[in-house]
Parts: C-alpha cells; structure tokens; sequence
C-alpha cells in the first residue's frame, strides 16, 4: 500500500510539473511572438528564453507552427471569457471606454492575436469584411449597437464600422506595446481614443434650424 502512494504522489508531481512547463513555454512564446513577431520566435530562443532544455520543448510541441497555434486558440478562448465579465452599461460611450481599457488591460494577448492573424493571413478564409474573422470585433460591434439602441449613435453600415472602430483601437495598442503607458497616462490615452471614436459615431438631431452632434 505504502509504494502504492508513493507511486501515485510522484505520477502526480510529474504531471503537476509537465503541466506547469507547458505553461511557461506558452507564456514565453507568447511573450516573444507578440513583440518581435514570427521570426523573433524559435525553439531555441525559445529555450534560452524559458530555461526548458530545447530537446524537451519538443515533448510538448512537435514545432513552432503548432505552439502558436495552440496559444492562439488558448488566448482567443480566454479573450472571450474575460470579455463577458465586462459590466453592463446604461450608455454606448461607457461600453467602449470600458472595451478601450480591457483592450490595453490585456494588451500582450491581444497584440499577439493581432500578429498571429497577421502572420497567418493566408490560412484564414476571405470574406465580405476582409480576413479578420468577425467575432475579432464583436465586442466593439455590440458597442454600436448599443449607441443606435440609445440614439447615442447613427450609421447605415454597423459592421464595416465595427471593424474600422476595432483597427483603430487595435492601432493603438500595436504602437505603445510593449512600452504601454500606466496610470495617469493610460488613463488620459483611454478617454482621449474613447472620446475620439464616440464623436465618429455620434447620431445628428436637428436644433432649431441645424443639425448638431448629440
């Protein structure tokens, strides 16, 4: 009985620590992905990088190719989750604030996302709105519809906003990574950009005899 614990507690340990390796080659990779892009990340950076004998990563990973892929689908997942934690909001402006700042929050993700899509443009299908798959920007298309539910916004193409509003978002975060503002600075960046798009999207009513943003 007794070397049947003591069996069972080191297949534990084992597993407990291939598990955590793999979480620290997939949080190195990403890491180095996100900012040098595809050709800054190889296995043996990636080695030196996390520590993990190079002939060991390859236990987890057959190849470069299938680690991103693995990351990527893992993030996306994880994205969507934290996504639908974001509060409910009386207005369309707060809904993006609040988008802007998750965006910055969870800035080496997405910016990996970003270079991942990039990177791998090939591989996904074309549609109507390009190759950034829709769901890409459903966070930021559930903003315009909230603004047109509340008059807050006027547009007769929500999707193609959608997504001009999420590229300039995405801009932003692909220009200040991975030097990314805090505090105060972040704080004035979120309501500047916030501010900015609100006004794009801003509906008309008529006042006396002119038009005006509301």
């Amino acid at each position: 009985m007794k070397n049947t614990i003591e069996i069972v507690t080191i297949v534990r340990y084992n597993l407990s620590m291939a598990k955590e390796t793999k979480l620290i080659l997939e949080n190195t990779a990403k890491s180095i992905f996100a900012k040098g892009g595809y050709d800054a990340l190889s296995m043996r950076t990636l080695s030196k990088e996390s520590s993990v004998g190079l002939s060991s990563i390859y236990n987890y990973f057959e190849d470069k190719d299938k680690l991103l892929k693995s990351i990527f689908d893992q993030t996306n997942k994880h994205l969507g989750l934290q996504r639908k934690l974001l509060p409910n909001r009386k207005t369309a402006k707060k809904m993006l604030e609040d988008r802007i700042a998750f965006q910055f929050k969870h800035i080496e993700d997405v910016v990996f996302v970003l270079k991942y899509y990039l990177h791998y443009r090939p591989y996904f299908l074309r549609i109507n709105s390009g190759y950034i798959p829709a769901k890409a920007y459903l966070h930021i298309d559930e903003v315009i519809e909230k603004g047109i539910s509340t008059g807050e916004y006027s547009t007769s193409d929500p999707v193609a906003d959608a997504k001009i509003m999420a590229h300039a978002i995405n801009g932003f975060l692909l220009e200040y990574f991975p030097d990314t503002p805090k505090g105060k600075e972040l704080s004035c960046l979120i309501v500047s950009l916030t501010n900015f798009l609100n006004r794009s999207m801003a509906s008309s009513v008529k006042k006396g005899g002119d038009y005006v943003r509301v």
